[in-house]
């Protein structure tokens, strides 16, 4: 037994990007970037002859669905109906079941899984290649382990279509929670995961997989790197995935270290030449956080005030024009002041004390031990907890360090000004 399916999720179509701080051309590109990537989801399976196309939830941004959104999901779909593709469909937190008004119909070969767990099957040639099973959410908030309501039914290999946080991960709202030993325990062997944007697979106990192809559109400087889906070749029961980019317009965070950089046009130079670098992929657009970093004689021009938006605007304008054009999301002061260590510690006094008092402490856990029980501290120790944000029991070394560079290099700056 052979075939193919794809499986993407996490679709957002009509994101507004309305961080997108720029006009004209290049944030209309952002705008559409959802749709495109629809787009080229449903290209990607029309040239890979797929059988057919899964979406683990939040194919919309928002519950109250757009016409524009739903308008491009029924046309898109559409042209997989025309080609005897089937597409199955759970919906997740960003668009549950709640909000779809049913005034738009879509073609008889999509599947949408209700409240309630389903399974269906999948057939070609009156041979059944598969089962997929899936539920949807009723509405915004699910916090029971919807996991728990699968199961195998046959030998047949098996789906599991599933909107949910598998084993707590960090920066998504903790809906349908479940574990990578619940999903091993219902027996099924390709768990088609939505809701965590980042892309990852996870061998399962008992031989499953559970796969996040991770959302097919970067929609902000936390989503950095190529997006896109998976394409899924099953043969005898064993799969082969391949990642496939579908994004149009990409995110990137660049460092650019300023040591060695001594002058303004220096630095302009350098980073258009690490952003050029970054963004040489010839998609629609880019768009690149850039984090100036390390130690330079230039750390004191840029704290001057107003200088690093200035320097922003400049490097903006020069970005937006390029090919393929990139947007500046934003230029962030990451450097530290050229100091000399060794001559600090010798010319004696204040700094001298400093540094060796946070040398000295940083090997005393006793003296640790008593930094943290001083009363400012101990107080906003005590605030910190009644506010839910768990704090050490002792100052780690290293901060304590840390701590006594960035007063000399505070020092510093103010005797430069």
């Amino acid at each position: 037994m052979h075939f193919k399916f794809v499986h993407a999720a996490d679709l957002h179509l009509d994101t507004p990007f309305r961080g997108v701080a720029t006009q004209g051309p290049l944030l209309g590109r952002f705008q559409e970037s959802t749709f495109r990537a629809l787009s080229r989801i449903v290209d990607l399976c029309l040239r890979e002859r797929v059988v057919f196309l899964l979406l683990a939830g939040d194919l919309f941004d928002v519950k109250d669905r757009s016409v524009r959104a739903r308008l491009a999901l029924r046309r898109e779909l559409g042209r997989l109906h025309e080609a005897g593709i089937e597409t199955f469909i759970v919906h997740g937190n960003h668009d549950p079941l709640s909000g779809d008004s049913g005034a738009l119909g879509l073609p008889a070969s999509v599947k949408v899984f209700g409240p309630d767990w389903e399974e269906a099957e999948v057939r070609r040639e009156g041979r059944r290649l598969c089962r997929v099973q899936g539920i949807s959410y009723p509405d915004v908030e699910v916090r029971e382990d919807l996991s728990a309501r699968f199961q195998r039914t046959s030998d047949d290999f098996a789906v599991g279509l599933l909107h949910a946080n598998l084993g707590g991960a960090e920066g998504h709202a903790n809906y349908a929670p479940c574990t990578p030993a619940g999903l091993g325990a219902r027996g099924l062997d390709y768990w088609a995961l939505g809701h965590v944007h980042t892309r990852s697979e996870q061998w399962l106990p008992g031989g499953g997989l559970a796969v996040y192809p991770g959302n097919p559109q970067g929609r902000h400087v936390l989503e950095t790197g190529p997006r896109g889906c998976v394409l899924v070749e099953v043969h005898d029961g064993a799969t082969r995935r391949r990642f496939v980019p579908v994004d149009t317009v990409r995110w990137h965070r660049l460092e650019v270290p300023l040591t060695g950089v001594a002058t303004l046009d220096a630095l302009l130079a350098t980073t258009r030449e690490a952003v050029d670098a970054a963004c040489a992929e010839e998609l629609e657009g880019h768009a690149a956080r850039v984090v100036l970093t390390g130690r330079g004689p230039l750390h004191r021009e840029l704290a001057r005030p107003g200088a690093l938006g200035q320097l922003e605007t400049e490097l903006r304008e020069h970005l937006t024009r390029g090919h393929p054009p990139v947007l500046l999301e934003s230029l962030r002061d990451g450097s530290r002041p050229e100091l000399d260590w060794d001559a600090l510690h010798a010319d004696g006094g204040f700094a001298h004390t400093l540094l060796d008092e946070s040398h000295a402490m940083t090997e005393d856990p006793e003296a640790l031990a008593k930094l943290w029980e001083q009363e400012a501290l101990g107080s906003l120790g005590q605030r910190l907890k009644r506010l839910g944000v768990d704090v050490l029991e002792t100052p780690r070394a290293d901060w304590v360090s840390r701590a006594g560079m960035m007063g000399l290099e505070a020092l510093h700056d103010e005797e430069g000004t």
